[in-house]
């Protein structure tokens, strides 16, 4: 399991290992420790794990909820890819591996920015959420910053405010909420409103027989999760 940081002295703590699969387990607080997430927002996202489709508690150790550590890692990073995909109706780059370490260049694609000068600038003078680099490569004349394409996508996804660069416009252009206009956001206010009172789970498959393209439970849970708050245009 990959910390966020080289640095990140949690990384030497023991591991839990499952007695029946031999995998990780992660507690909240080893998944606090490892990505950096807060206490509340771990717990936000455990409550809301019919409409995000949080992975279910691997074992219960002494009272305390464990999860498959690789799967939750795998879960969060697609979560917070598709959360980016959504806030935002510039081309941001969100594809690749969740773990890569990219500098500036690749950096401004993946926000959706113009060029290499927004992540500079951010470098030196970072907005609310913008990410420290996790690693510098140690050129002749300068230092030069690298991400992890996962945090970079966990900072389009909750950015805030829509006026600088890489943001979403407000207006005709713009999108009020996540998913509008999209033609799976209808498909799951049909299936919401022919199926009141039904969960994620029991909609899914169906809204996956009905789609042209395949969309993993991930993305519908979230399409479902916007037809829920926002039932109408």
């Amino acid at each position: 399991m990959t910390t966020p940081s080289d640095h990140d002295p949690d990384k030497e703590q023991e591991a839990t290992v499952s007695r029946k699969t031999g995998r990780t387990l992660c507690s909240r607080a080893d998944l606090r420790k490892v990505h950096g997430i807060s206490e509340p927002t771990l717990q936000n996202l455990w409550s809301d794990r019919e409409n995000n489709g949080h992975p279910p508690v691997a074992e219960t150790i002494d009272g305390v909820m464990h999860w498959d550590g690789e799967a939750w890692a795998t879960w969060h990073h697609e979560f917070q890819r598709q959360r980016a995909a959504a806030s935002t109706t510039n081309p941001p780059k969100l594809d690749g591996d969740p773990e890569d370490m990219v500098g500036p260049a690749e950096a401004a694609k993946v926000c959706g920015f113009s060029d290499s000068a927004t992540v500079s600038h951010y470098v030196k003078n970072p907005p609310e959420g913008w990410p420290e680099p996790d690693d510098w490569d140690e050129l002749p004349t300068r230092r030069r910053p690298k991400w992890k394409r996962w945090r970079l996508w966990k900072y389009v996804a909750e950015r805030k405010g829509r006026g600088h660069a890489g943001g979403r416009p407000r207006g005709r252009r713009g999108v009020a909420y996540p998913y509008q206009g999209d033609p799976r956001l209808t498909l799951a206010r049909q299936a919401l409103a022919a199926n009141p009172g039904a969960k994620n789970a029991e909609l899914i498959q169906s809204l996956q027989e009905q789609s042209e393209k395949t969309y993993s439970r991930t993305v519908w849970h979230l399409v479902l999760k916007s037809a829920r708050e926002h039932p109408e245009e």
